[in-house]
């Protein structure tokens, strides 16, 4: 019985071979059309008798035999390749690659996109608000200068180049630029007591004030408290830079970055007993 494929692309119907099937497993040309297709896929089931055969392909075909002579039915089959296959499928899909191919890259979204009115308003770029940016500078401008104004002294000590600016903008609005003052960076060491010599009741005390920091620093307040033997309180007095330091100083521009200053003072006990002592500083 013959073997009948049909064309899915024309309709066109024609004899094969299984010779002509197994020869490139079953890719084959329609030879109206000239489409290529898989001859096995599009198969046409036809009734045992032959005469009935003949009759409805010789209906569709005008020029075709029915004759099983394989001449007849090369000139309607032609055999493809997986080459010829891939060359006209390469040529198909090249259509002027200089339009389509820019054309294709763009994904679709965003064509819709610069089409959509409603987006396309929003991207229209707006014009600068001057007034906007003045109001913005101006808080700006002010936020510095109130950080600049709270922390003078720990610029002008940090920054020592930075004092004479200070002290210019500070003179309008009658702030003045003070020394540091750093508790934790000031200490009190080589503390000693002893009884006055020559002086009854009198007790001679002496320290050394450090500091510790790097750059000059305001002069503390040195608080003495003398203790009895139960270590209570007996006595507690307060001094001043200007108390405790000797009259060569200058009190006012502080002690100097790494500097040792020798204290001592005389404590009138008045008949008070003293077995012991502390002493602080503060601001």
């Amino acid at each position: 019985m013959p073997i009948i494929t049909a064309c899915p692309e024309c309709n066109t119907q024609f004899i094969v071979t299984k010779e002509q099937l197994n020869a490139f497993e079953g890719q084959v040309r329609c030879g109206s059309c000239h489409h290529i297709f898989n001859a096995n896929d599009h198969l046409v089931k036809g009734d045992n008798n032959k005469d009935s055969i003949e009759t409805k392909v010789e209906s569709v075909l005008s020029e075709v035999s029915l004759n099983e002579d394989e001449n007849d039915v090369t000139e309607h089959i032609e055999i493809t390749t997986n080459e010829a296959l891939e060359n006209e499928f390469h040529e198909s899909a090249v259509i002027n690659p200089t339009e389509n191919s820019i054309e294709n890259s763009v994904p679709s979204i965003v064509n819709d996109l610069s089409i959509d009115e409603k987006f396309s308003n929003n991207l229209v770029k707006k014009p600068f608000n001057w007034l906007i940016y003045a109001i913005c500078l101006v808080l700006l401008l002010g936020l510095i200068g109130q950080l600049t104004y709270f922390m003078r002294t720990e610029i002008s000590a940090y920054y020592p180049h930075t004092k004479q600016w200070l002290t210019l903008a500070c003179k309008p609005i009658g702030c003045q630029i003070d020394l540091p003052k750093k508790l934790d960076l000031l200490t009190v060491d080589d503390s000693d007591m002893q009884e006055h010599k020559t002086f009854e009741n009198v007790l001679l005390f002496s320290s050394t004030l450090s500091n510790h920091a790097s750059f000059a620093q305001a002069y503390p307040f040195l608080e003495l408290i003398l203790t009895n033997i139960d270590d209570e309180p007996v006595i507690r007095r307060t001094y001043s830079a200007k108390e405790y330091l000797p009259p060569d100083i200058n009190i006012d521009s502080g002690i100097n970055p790494k500097e040792e200053v020798r204290i001592k003072l005389n404590i009138n006990t008045k008949d008070t007993a003293v077995s012991g002592y502390r002493i602080s500083i503060h601001y």
